[in-house]
């Protein structure tokens, strides 16, 4: 049952796309970089259960999901993470952020940028946010195939643990959003480069990989990891809590790199008690 409002908002004269549900402190969901990832495929099974305590605004960051990009000044991580500043501001009011994959760089750049708006931070199964990506590391290929109901159907079958997520509904929505949104992540990808080298320089922040700024952090992280993820291990994620200020790390595991769509319930429950307790540490 969708429970939650579709919204847009002017960004600098782009129709920002997101989802709205519930009443409370505010968390804003920022979703990963692969072609179909928005807030509805990315974050649909957790914004009800969420939505139970928190005010949950799930964006679709500029060129994915429904909310279209322009052109090269929206290709980098920078011109992506000024934009979510940019529609934190217009949502005027303070917000934990939370992040998955892709995601986990943005809301560090989102709480470097603009802590008066950042109170928490979440990041979920980040490689890219936690660590520069290994030489041989192999990227995502998701724009270089031919994309058909066949192949998001296999696709999806090897993301997620439980096959029972790869629905009809899922398959069709996936497919309808990749194509939607294929030509301007093609030449993103173009923009960004072919190598793992390629895509950490678009990882910079001030000169270095934005995980050297972890320390810099200054509120409460919270590290949510799958024991299988297609990524960023847990041990890398312990190597990066180990640089926080004030953070803390909770696995799962039989779960994907969308730990909160297979586990939904329960990771609810972690992040929930996460952000309802007082930001200030002893």
């Amino acid at each position: 049952m969708i429970i939650w409002q579709s919204k847009t908002l002017d960004v600098d004269g782009v129709r920002a796309h997101y989802l709205e549900a519930g009443e409370g402190d505010t968390i804003v969901l920022v979703h990963g970089a692969l072609v179909w990832c928005s807030a509805e495929l990315t974050y649909g099974s957790i914004i009800e259960p969420l939505s139970r305590r928190f005010n949950v605004v799930a964006v679709d960051v500029i060129g994915y999901g429904e909310t279209p990009g322009r052109g090269p000044e929206d290709f980098s991580s920078v011109a992506q993470g000024d934009f979510l500043v940019k529609f934190l501001r217009r949502l005027d009011r303070r917000a934990h952020v939370a992040g998955n994959s892709h995601g986990g760089w943005l809301v560090q750049y989102m709480a470097h940028e603009a802590p008066d708006l950042v109170r928490k931070v979440v990041i979920i199964n980040s490689l890219n946010g936690t660590s520069p990506i290994p030489a041989d590391y192999p990227l995502p290929r998701d724009v270089e195939q031919t994309i058909d109901e066949a192949y998001v159907r296999k696709d999806l079958l090897s993301f997620y643990v439980d096959p029972k997520l790869v629905t009809d509904a899922r398959v069709g929505r996936t497919l309808a959003l990749s194509l939607r949104n294929y030509d301007f992540a093609l030449a993103r990808r173009k923009w960004t480069g072919p190598l793992p080298a390629d895509w950490n320089r678009n990882l910079l922040y001030k000169g270095k990989h934005i995980s050297e700024f972890a320390g810099a952090l200054n509120r409460p992280v919270l590290l949510t990891w799958s024991r299988e993820n297609r990524g960023a291990s847990p041990e890398d994620a312990l190597r990066f809590y180990r640089r926080l200020r004030d953070g803390e790390v909770h696995v799962w595991s039989h779960a994907g790199h969308h730990v909160h769509t297979e586990h939904p319930e329960s990771w609810s429950y972690v992040v929930g008690e996460f952000l309802a307790r007082g930001e200030a540490r002893p």
